[in-house]
């Protein structure tokens, strides 16, 4: 029996095991008859242990059983970049706006627990699922293993956590952690042991409906769609395929059984022929006899011979073991005097250690009392600046003590003159001159900031220029390395593309072999643009992208093959493999219709199919070369046939595409050229690099000219307004001047308080002169301080240098002792290493010759065991046998001669018919235990096939049963009535719904949307009911559904699945459910999703 049957089996027997009790209600036959249903016993759920839960209305969290998901985690997955969310063990409802992430929670959660890609309806790679801009995404479920029942609780603890990291390039991985932290395993198939332990069938599309796999089910039109999706759901699908595979089975060896009892009856035959004839020959048995011994003869003869060879080999063996030993002993010593060497250098490195820490010390205090003598130092020279400052202020105040003196005199000078004057015209002057310099002031300032403005302009142009001029020369620089390349021949066209493109199309010609079709590429390299359109090369191959790089397989093995060696070259460049079969067809019925070339017009290809593979990977005759881009958006609004993008010219390094957007907005961008050349031209690519030097060199000299030409002109600003500004700073000193001179001349008539202010100021400084030179008696004092306590630290610190230096010279000292005996080290285990070799030689020697030996001795043993099928040792060497194999053969010859003459009269020789009796009954007896073997095999599985069936049918029945039950119960939650009908045979499942207002039961079909969509949730939460998973999960189950029957439906999923502890839910809506939840229900919570954030668009085409 296969792994299918087994399983169809198995699963044959859960189902038949684990049958409901009756409800009462009518059971459901292959034809849709509905008859009483018999008593039945009542068994507990499915599940791997006992139920130790409660029942499925208990509040106690603890109560529940494990195997939900507690915990979910995300970084980098979809939308979302860090997120985690807590679920409930019973009923949770995840609730947010359209692109907020809900769905990606569900689909995170189906390839956190195994599930592929495309099994998610999101993708057919799961590099696809990782945020955009990252490298990797991880997901992290965690189980809840807490409780009777749990899996694995010694190494797992109360909690399992998955995690599953995706990564952009290279496989994802899995990883099984405890509820430490600490990783359990890393293989697929202990994750798949825990699910299915957990009963979480996470590939039945039942168990985990996504958005599309719910409105297939809730859009199920037909009796015989909903059937499907309800088998399927339930494994009833599976398990009956599976049991018509075994049926095949068991059918097609029957056929072939009774075929081999022909051959049995013909090989019996055969067998008692050779049985007859042996009996013909039995008068010969003494000749035989005497026959036999001499062969065995023969046969002892060997069995001597080959007994002295092994006794050569065993003596070879003894002197390979002596050198062994001899080896060893070597090695010993070696190792000996290693161990004491390692000691020596152990003890040399603590030394050394110690000596270093001696040494660190010693450095530390010499840097202690280098930094005292800098401190002292830097108090010495603060000091000496105190000092001079000091000395500065008593000049100073000395200076100030004879100008008032001054002062006094001249002011007793001026009081005896008393000299007056006209103070109403000196007033009126000096007022005219304070608003002539606060005019001049206010000019100086307002220059000031144009001088500043201009100097910024200044950095702003070199700052700005600087970029660019910086690039064009780095980009004039790489394409004049590129020429020198190509002239010296040390760059060829394939380098363009990469760097070892050229050794990888060289090893793709060696190993041509190996492919069913030699595979083509690069593609840049079979295409040429045509002389007249050699401007457009850089467009169009910016167009093209990665289509030039890449290289075309017939077959998804050539593919294969090709990657292996693309990594084997490593390649860096992105080369994409196109599993392509080349052939030529006719697309000028495609080709655009305008007066404009296309690009494919501006092409040679090697060959008509690979011009083909163009027009269907790129669809190069439907994109047209434009040179202006505004006669490119005419062409394009006039929406001329087969016209879907345009390319036109903007400059040496850029181009523009343009196109019209699905709702006809013109869409215009900028693409920027690439600098190698992966297309052929037909210039060759040192003149197109001279070319495209020529145009940035002008380029470069022109920005270089804007540059300096626009700093000469704010430099001549910069100068002029310089020149305005010191005419305006000359007129404030003038106007201050004579200000000046008018207000001394109004302050000559002074008094008597101006000589008594100069008098205090006099004094003042006087006592300043004192403090001054107390303070300076001070710093004198204190830098006789310091130079007395300099000296010792001096002292101190050349004591510690001297010390230091000494260590220094220990610690060489010791570091040459310890590399010498590292030298010696390495030497001795070099020797080691050499005697053991030597050893290991010796032993693979004398495995070579144990192996003779056991060779010799085993063919001897055989040689033994067919000599004495003929005869004893001690008859082969008895006295009346000959002594020689010579003469053994001689006397075989003459009995062989005897034996003929009789034989003659049968037909056959002896040998040849004991050999024909020995292999027919050998065939005979083989042939009639396998017939007997397989006979029984094939009536067990005939009738393990009829058990089966039989249980198949109880499963259905008992299974639509639990489903019409449940199904009446949802009905009822709205005051409906009905039931589900199946019918096997024409595999069909109708809804019969009876509303309030219904005289009797009618097919749902003929229902309005909203009460349909609520017939087709109960019609789920029926199907649900026997599954009996773990987790289930429902992605926008009220799509269809207005607000009445949204609430309705709702409410109904509330009241049947908060109270359910075996089975964890997972419902995602984009609807507020939070006035109809009951959030005092410890059964039912609810996850809001973040708003998503969303750009305005609106300005995209502008």
């Amino acid at each position: 029996m296969d792994s299918n049957d087994a399983f169809a089996g198995s699963s044959l027997l859960a189902m038949t095991e684990n049958v409901a009790m009756a409800t009462g209600s009518p059971t459901v036959f292959h034809d849709g008859e509905q008859r009483p249903s018999k008593r039945q016993r009542r068994f507990a759920p499915m599940t791997q242990h006992d139920s130790q839960t409660g029942t499925a209305g208990s509040q106690d969290a603890n109560l529940d059983p494990p195997g939900f998901i507690k915990r979910v985690q995300l970084k980098n997955f979809m939308c979302h970049e860090h997120f985690e969310l807590e679920l409930g063990p019973r009923l949770n409802f995840i609730v947010g706006n359209n692109g907020s992430g809900k769905s990606a929670v569900l689909t995170a959660i189906t390839i956190g627990l195994g599930a592929k890609a495309a099994d998610t309806n999101r993708g057919s790679s799961l590099k696809d699922l990782i945020r955009e801009g990252c490298n990797s995404s991880k997901i992290v479920v965690v189980l809840s293993n807490k409780g009777f029942g749990g899996y694995e609780q010694g190494t797992y603890g109360t909690e399992i956590r998955i995690e599953r990291t995706l990564k952009k390039s290279g496989p994802a991985g899995f990883s099984l952690k405890s509820e430490a932290g600490k990783e359990i395993s890393n293989k697929k198939r202990d994750l798949q042991a825990i699910v299915d332990y957990f009963a979480v069938p996470v590939m039945n599309p039942m168990c985990f409906l996504s958005q599309d796999a719910a409105r297939s089910f809730l859009t199920a039109t037909t009796p015989a769609d909903k059937y499907k999706h309800f088998m399927r759901g339930t494994l009833l699908e599976d398990t009956e395929v599976n049991l018509r595979k075994a049926l095949e089975i068991a059918t097609t060896a029957q056929s072939s059984l009774n075929y081999h009892a022909e051959n049995v009856k013909l090989l019996r035959q055969d067998y008692d022929h050779s049985k007859k004839l042996l009996k013909e020959l039995t008068a010969n048995h003494d000749l035989t006899d005497r026959k036999r011994a001499l062969q065995g003869k023969l046969l002892w003869l060997s069995v001597v011979e080959n007994e002295k060879s092994q006794n050569k080999l065993v003596v070879a063996d003894a002197h390979y073991l002596a050198k062994i030993k001899e080896s060893e002993e070597k090695v010993a010593s070696k190792t000996a005097y290693k161990d004491q060497l390692r000691l020596d250098q152990a003890t040399a490195e603590q030394q050394l250690e110690d000596t270093l820490s001696s040494w660190q010390t010693k450095k530390r205090l010499a840097d202690e009392a280098q930094s005292l003598m800098h401190s002292a130092r830097m108090e010495y020279n603060m000091q000496k600046e105190h000092r001079e400052e000091t000395q500065k202020q008593i000049d100073d105040a000395e200076a100030k003590v004879c100008q008032f003196e001054n002062t006094i005199r001249n002011f007793e000078e001026r009081l005896e003159k008393q000299m007056g004057g006209d103070k109403k015209r000196m007033h009126e002057e000096i007022e005219g001159l304070k608003e002539r310099i606060k005019i001049q002031q206010e000019s100086y300032s307002s220059m000031n900031i144009q001088l500043q403005e201009l100097r910024n302009q200044e950095e702003v142009v070199t700052s700005n220029a600087l970029p660019k001029i910086g690039s064009l020369q780095k980009s004039i620089h790489e394409k004049a390395q590129q020429i020198r390349d190509i002239s010296q021949g040390k760059r060829n066209f394939l380098s363009n593309f990469d760097p070892h493109m050229e050794k990888l199309v060289r090893l793709i010609e060696q190993r041509k072999s190996e492919f069913s079709s030699k595979p083509v590429g690069p593609l840049g390299n079979y295409v040429t643009v045509k002389s007249q359109f050699q401007e457009w090369a850089r467009p169009i191959q910016r167009y093209l992208g990665g289509t030039l790089s890449a290289f075309v397989v017939a077959n998804v093995s050539d593919g294969t093959l090709l990657k292996s060696l693309i990594r084997a070259c490593q390649i860096r460049s992105n080369v994409n493999v196109i599993t392509y079969k080349l052939n030529e067809f006719d697309f000028e019925a495609g080709k655009s219709r305008s007066e404009y070339p296309s690009v494919s017009d501006a092409l040679e290809f090697k060959s008509k199919s690979l011009q083909c593979l163009f027009v269907d990977q790129n669809r190069i005759e439907k994109v047209v070369l434009v040179t202006n881009k505004s006669d490119a958006r005419d062409l394009l609004k006039r929406h001329n046939k087969n016209v879907i993008m345009t390319l036109s010219l903007r400059d040496n390094k850029s181009g523009y595409q343009s196109s019209l957007s699905a709702h006809g907005g013109f869409r215009i961008d900028t693409i920027e050229y690439q600098d190698k050349m992966k297309l052929t031209t037909k210039v060759s690519d040192t003149t197109f690099l001279t070319e495209i030097i020529s145009e940035e060199k002008k380029e470069l000299a022109n920005l270089t000219s804007q540059r300096n030409d626009r700093l000469k002109n704010i430099g001549t600003e910069i100068a002029t307004l310089k020149e305005e500004m010191a005419s305006a700073k000359g007129k404030i000193s003038e106007f201050s001047k004579k200000e000046a001179a008018l207000r001394l001349e109004l302050e000559r008539e002074l008094d008597t308080s101006a000589i008594e202010q100069a008098e205090s100021d006099k004094q003042v400084y006087i006592n300043a002169l004192a403090s001054y030179n107390l303070a300076l008696d001070e710093v004198n004092e204190k830098i006789d301080i310091i130079r007395q306590k300099v000296q010792p630290l001096k002292i101190k610190y050349e004591k510690a240098n001297n010390e230091l230096n000494t260590d220094a010279s220990t610690l060489d000292d010791l570091k040459h002792i310890i590399s010498k005996g590292s030298s010696r080290l390495e030497k001795l285990q070099d020797d080691i290493g050499y005697s053991e070799k030597k050893i290991e030689k010796y032993q693979q020697k004398r495995a070579e010759l144990q192996q003779k030996i056991n060779e010799f001795k085993d063919g001897i043993g055989t040689q033994i065991s067919n000599a004495e099928t003929y005869c004893a040792r001690a008859v082969a060497f008895a006295g009346d046998m000959p002594e020689t194999r010579e003469d053994t053969k001689a006397e075989i010859d003459r009995i062989t001669h005897r034996i003929q003459l009789a034989e003659n009269r049968v037909g056959l020789s002896q040998d040849q018919i004991m050999s024909l009796f020995e292999n027919a009954k050998l065939k005979y007896k083989d042939a009639e235990q396998k017939f007997v073997n397989v006979d029984k095999a094939v009536i067990q599985l005939n009738e393990s096939l009829k058990r089966r069936w039989q249980s198949l049918t109880y499963a259905k029945t008992d299974t639509c049963v639990t489903a019409d039950t449940d199904f009446k119960e949802s009905l009822r939650f709205r005051n409906f009535s009905g039931g589900l009908n199946f019918n096997f045979s024409k595999e069909t499942l109708n809804m019969l719904v009876k509303t309030p207002n219904d005289e009797k039961p009618r097919n749902v079909d003929t229902f309005s949307g909203g009460e349909k969509s609520f017939s087709q949730i109960s019609l789920l939460l029926a199907t649900w009911r026997p599954m009996r998973s773990r987790i289930i999960a429902l992605d926008e189950f009220d799509v269809f559904m207005d607000q009445v029957n949204r609430q309705i439906g709702t409410k109904l999923i509330m009241t049947k699945l908060s109270k359910e502890s075996r089975t964890q839910t997972v419902i995602i809506t984009p609807q507020d459910i939070g006035k109809i939840a009951n959030f005092e229900d410890p059964g039912i919570r609810i996850h809001r999703m973040k708003d998503p954030e969303r750009l305005n668009n609106s300005s995209y085409y502008t």
